[in-house]
């Protein structure tokens, strides 16, 4: 969402509250997905740069470390940041620096349950959902090292 600087670059240095909902968005190499972002602070604009300075909540969903199942948390920061104003631009986007801020702070190597069982090693079975899974020994028919060494 866009962030409108006219009254902002009309009063450089005076501070103005900022409260906005940005819609989520995910970086290509990050197996997080922000669901959405809510921001409450003040701004204020001095030399073509947007300061802000405000609490951030964000709803963030990601994949189980163990099971692979997706985990819905909530991320709360208190940051400071600066977004440079384009000359003759009535708006600058927000959500690319509050994007990098949110998935540079969340926990990758979250878990959906201190008790979680994780997925079998052998065939990727969710051990979870089938606590009672066991897996059979493939009979391939191949001599392997293994059987040498018997």
């Amino acid at each position: 969402m866009a962030l409108r600087v006219a009254e902002f670059l009309a009063n450089p240095g005076s501070r103005f509250p900022v409260e906005i909902t940005l819609s989520g968005g995910e970086e290509p190499d990050s197996l997080c997905t922000v669901e959405s972002i809510e921001l409450a602070g003040e701004a204020f604009a001095q030399l073509a740069t947007l300061y802000v300075e405000a609490a951030l909540s964000a709803k963030l969903r990601q994949p189980c470390r163990r099971c692979l199942e997706p985990v819905e948390t909530t991320l709360e920061l208190d940051e400071s940041f600066e977004v440079p104003i384009p000359p003759s631009a009535e708006s600058v986007d927000l959500l690319p620096v509050v994007l990098r801020l949110v998935l540079s702070a969340h926990e990758p190597n979250v878990v959906c349950d201190e008790g979680c069982r994780g997925l079998c090693s052998a065939c990727g079975v969710n051990l979870n959902r089938h606590p009672n899974h066991v897996c059979e020994p493939e009979e391939s028919g191949r001599t392997t090292l293994k059987d040498l060494l018997k």
